[in-house]
């Protein structure tokens, strides 16, 4: 997918979520656990026993759309997870399939049998972080609230990736039990970022669901299989 999360090359993940996102069908509901309701309200940020694998569910089966903008250009993606296994998962993001590791130390992007950048490291905490290739990643809050046109996520984890040669940003947002809600990337330019890149959750379902439920009041958007919205991206499987 999403996810998202990285490579100088450009395609969105799911990471990537991360580093990809892709898919022609319209069904019937959204998925929306994760969105918020009535009650009391939730205790902020992650429970202690929250892993990496709780922010980016990577059973097969599992798949994301989003709502894509880069440059004049407004477009769906959609990603999923076509294989698990206990070491790793692979997600098709159009004729892409993107490769991660899922390991104890937490979501890894993974070329072969090399395990590369964490999309996300265990522990969640606000202010960990850890290297990537040019660069450094760190866990910027752990309790965001994101809306989306598939619904309020609430405790949502945001990882923000800075690389440099030439210096972007990532900025990926993880909901829990969803996965990668919003992902934007950013360069810089005259010394100060500028955005290129921003996708938002249209929908996520679980395996044997639909994540492009026409709904009511929801403009149809021109779908491409095959599309790579971001570059840097835990969904994206490559280095941002």
């Amino acid at each position: 997918m999403l996810h998202h999360v990285y490579s100088a090359r450009a395609r969105f993940a799911l990471p990537p979520l991360p580093r990809a996102l892709m898919g022609v069908a319209f069904a019937a509901a959204l998925f929306g656990p994760g969105c918020a309701e009535t009650g009391p309200p939730p205790v902020a940020g992650p429970p202690k026993t929250a892993t990496a694998s709780d922010y980016f569910p990577l059973d097969a089966g599992w798949k994301w759309a989003y709502e894509l903008e880069r440059g004049d250009q407004h477009l769906l993606a959609v990603y999923t997870v076509m294989e698990r296994f206990p070491d790793g998962a692979i997600v098709q993001a159009g004729d892409e399939r993107i490769s991660y590791a899922v390991t104890s130390g937490g979501i890894a992007m993974k070329e072969g049998t090399v395990v590369g950048d964490f999309v996300l490291k265990n522990p969640i905490a606000r202010d960990a972080s850890w290297n990537v290739s040019a660069g450094a990643a760190k866990i910027t809050a752990i309790d965001r609230t994101v809306n989306t046109p598939s619904g309020t996520y609430t405790n949502c984890v945001v990882v923000e990736v800075l690389r440099h040669e030439p210096t972007r940003l990532s900025r990926t947002t993880f909901a829990p039990g969803v996965g990668p809600v919003e992902i934007e990337v950013q360069v810089e330019s005259h010394g100060r970022f500028v955005t290129t890149t921003h996708a938002i959750l249209r929908g996520a379902t679980k395996p044997g669901q639909d994540p492009l439920a026409r709904r009511e009041g929801v403009s149809p958007l021109t779908r491409r299989e095959g599309v790579s919205p971001l570059t840097s991206s835990p969904l994206v499987g490559r280095r941002g």
